[in-house]
């Protein structure tokens, strides 16, 4: 009976290891303009959609795009257009250009998991920012 439980035990360990381990690769770049977050998924049977979500400074992560599971193997890259367009004020935004990115993968089942975090530093030129905040205004 000992060995039984022992067994189970172990098979339930060893499968939330290969559950755990959701991504391939997963990293988010920045070109100075935009921020790229890419990633591939090592098994896509049960997933039905990703969360991109974005957090800075202290601040709580919020969802900034919602990605359709395409099915195994696909590599999925999304392009974060806005991320010193938070709606702080300048000040802070000036100051803060570190971001953190996680991806909450939804299951079929409506459950979810999240990713690990990964953090950019997102460094725009002042011309670029102060463009980007008069555009801003006109939405």
């Amino acid at each position: 009976m000992k060995i039984k439980i022992i067994l189970l035990l172990l098979f339930i360990s060893i499968g939330y290891l290969f559950a755990a381990e959701i991504f391939e690769y997963f990293r988010a770049t920045s070109n100075g303009k935009v921020i790229t977050i890419e990633w591939k998924a090592t098994n896509e049977t049960n997933i039905s959609l990703y969360e991109i979500e974005r957090s800075s400074s202290k601040q709580p992560f919020t969802r900034i795009a919602s990605i359709e599971a395409k099915g195994f193997p696909n590599n999925y890259r999304y392009t974060d257009e806005e991320a010193f367009l938070r709606g702080d004020d300048l000040e802070k935004v000036l100051k803060n250009n570190n971001f953190t990115y996680r991806i909450k993968v939804v299951h079929k089942d409506n459950s979810f998991t999240y990713s690990n975090t990964v953090n950019v530093l997102h460094n725009v030129s002042s011309i670029r920012r102060t463009w980007g905040m008069i555009k801003e205004l006109f939405k």
